[in-house]
């Protein structure tokens, strides 16, 4: 129970972590003086490190995980000592860390509820939301300092305990908790698999445009303070925190996950939507929030479809690729449109793909599952 606790724990870390710098994009980029597609670089680094993390995550969990927090430990500590120019490297190597333990700790947790899936990569994913809500709010004092090195040197202390943790204890886990076996794909769910990979991808792709660039956008609406500005970031977070909770309960068996993901999937298209027609602060404020529990509940459910078929950690690569290349997009459109608006025409034009792709995915998959219902 202990070592749930301390993962789950490490995993809203990572939460947190993910959303640092989209929170403190308008502070670091004046320091640094980034445009908004250099800005977009960052996030991109970030992002491929993450989903390159993914890659090199092995069937040994735990030495991946101790990978994972050297990373960050070491990561930190370069981006503490950053001086006036933007530390591109650091940021890459920090998002390398970042994947690599969150890949790693969502593989523990699949090999050792693998019957139950589903709700407790919801769970899990809940955890994860918990630190990406928290993250902009804890972040407020140093949208207006020129000095950052305490949040950093703060990360660097929580890293530290969370690694010294592993070695210590999560190194005693049984052998047997490392490594489940991957099922085989049938040939009858190969067309069924594509989808959802690109899913998957749009799915990721969209909250970590969104993540990273809200507080910029909601600012540039007429939002003076930055502190407000986070907030929004921080309410499409807490969206997606409630809608994880709420589906890692016996609300999913209800509902079913077809008729979970075909609702979430629409109410992403339109609230992103939204967004760009309608660029309000008060209108953001609220849509933010509902983009978040639009999008929620879909990477779990994806996941969950993903990992009864093969546990590896590229199976997180892909949807770490969606996250390198929207935020990225964003960036390049807003610096040619000279509008983070049309920028934001990237997560929605994935939005719009994810509603024609939940239409190829579903239909198969309902049949595929009719037998087993009737069984059972």
């Amino acid at each position: 129970m202990s070592s749930i606790v301390v993962l789950s724990v490490g995993f809203s870390l990572t939460g947190a972590g993910t959303v640092m710098l989209g929170v403190l994009l308008p502070t670091l980029s004046q320091r640094w003086a980034l445009h908004d597609d250099t800005a977009g670089l960052l996030l991109f680094l970030q992002f491929f490190g993450s989903a390159l993390g993914a890659v090199f995550t092995t069937l040994h969990r735990i030495r991946s995980l101790l990978c994972g927090y050297g990373l960050l430990i070491a990561s930190t500590c370069a981006l503490a000592l950053a001086g006036a120019h933007a530390p591109f490297v650091a940021f890459f190597f920090f998002g390398l860390g970042l994947g690599m333990t969150m890949t790693s700790t969502s593989l523990l947790f699949s090999d050792r509820w693998g019957s139950d899936r589903a709700a407790k990569l919801e769970w899990l994913n809940f955890t994860w939301s918990v630190g990406a809500t928290a993250g902009p709010i804890a972040f407020l004092p140093f949208l207006h300092s020129s000095d950052i090195r305490a949040l950093f040197l703060a990360l660097i202390a929580s890293f530290s305990l969370l690694f010294v943790w592993v070695i210590f204890r999560e190194q005693q886990a049984p052998r047997s908790v490392e490594a489940a076996p991957s099922a085989p794909v049938a040939s009858t769910t190969v067309g069924f698999f594509l989808p959802v990979i690109l899913l998957a991808m749009c799915t990721v792709g969209v909250e970590a445009a969104l993540s990273g660039w809200l507080t910029t956008y909601s600012h540039r609406a007429g939002l003076r303070s930055l502190a407000g500005a986070a907030l929004t970031t921080s309410l499409f977070w807490l969206g997606g925190m409630l809608s994880r909770l709420a589906f890692s309960t016996r609300l999913l068996a209800k509902i079913g996950r077809n008729a979970t993901l075909q609702a979430a999937i629409w109410g992403v298209a339109a609230s992103v939507g939204t967004l760009v027609l309608v660029p309000y602060p008060s209108v953001i404020f609220a849509v933010a929030g509902i983009a978040g529990l639009c999008i929620g509940p879909l990477y779990p459910l994806l996941l969950s479809f993903l990992l009864e078929r093969s546990a590896r950690g590229w199976i997180f690569a892909v949807g770490g690729l969606g996250a390198a290349f929207f935020p990225w997009l964003t960036g390049l459109l807003s610096a040619h449109f000279q509008s983070l608006r049309y920028g934001l025409l990237a997560p929605w034009g994935a939005g719009l793909l994810m509603v024609a792709l939940q239409s190829i995915t579903l239909r198969p998959r309902r049949a595929a599952e009719e037998p087993t219902t009737a069984h059972s």
